[in-house]
């Protein structure tokens, strides 16, 4: 993943399980970022890719929310197939077939974690990511089923 923007999303993951509001309040974001040593144009970076997250649900089809098991099952492209390690992609087919995300969720989860890939997408990238959409939609949004699956322990993802 690109280093310095993977570093900014895992910490504010971890700012964010700890009770921090920075994916809500962009002043406190970037003060906290600013203070662990990122330049202003790598903050710019990571409020833009936050920016863009996916937005709420009643922006989609909600046929699709309604079962929250998704309806197709996702084939990686050959180029995506290579990007994840065996385990990034068992999660991700894990979280789907478990009805703890959909169809657009799984897509967001793919692309942003392609789009913060500069080599090969392991587990720890997965959950950051999937983390980060989770906590960015609302904290409480944390269920015990993502929690299981991604294996977080004391409101941390394993390493």
């Amino acid at each position: 993943m690109r280093e310095r923007m993977y570093d900014m999303m895992r910490i504010l993951v971890d700012e964010s399980l700890n009770g921090a509001n920075v994916l809500f309040d962009d002043h406190e974001l970037t003060v906290m970022l600013e203070h662990r040593g990122f330049q202003p144009d790598e903050i710019y970076e990571a409020l833009s890719w936050l920016h863009n997250m996916q937005g709420d649900s009643n922006e989609y089809n909600e046929s699709i929310f309604d079962n929250k098991r998704g309806k197709s099952v996702r084939v990686l492209h050959p180029e995506e197939r290579l990007a994840f390690t065996p385990a990034a992609h068992g999660v991700i087919h894990k979280l789907c077939t478990q009805g703890v995300i959909n169809d657009i969720l799984r897509e967001e989860i793919i692309q942003r974690c392609i789009d913060l890939a500069s080599n090969e997408i392991g587990l720890e990238e997965v959950k950051t990511v999937t983390l980060l959409i989770f906590l960015k939609k609302r904290r409480d949004s944390l269920s015990n089923s993502l929690i299981e699956v991604l294996g977080i322990e004391g409101n941390r993802p394993s390493s």
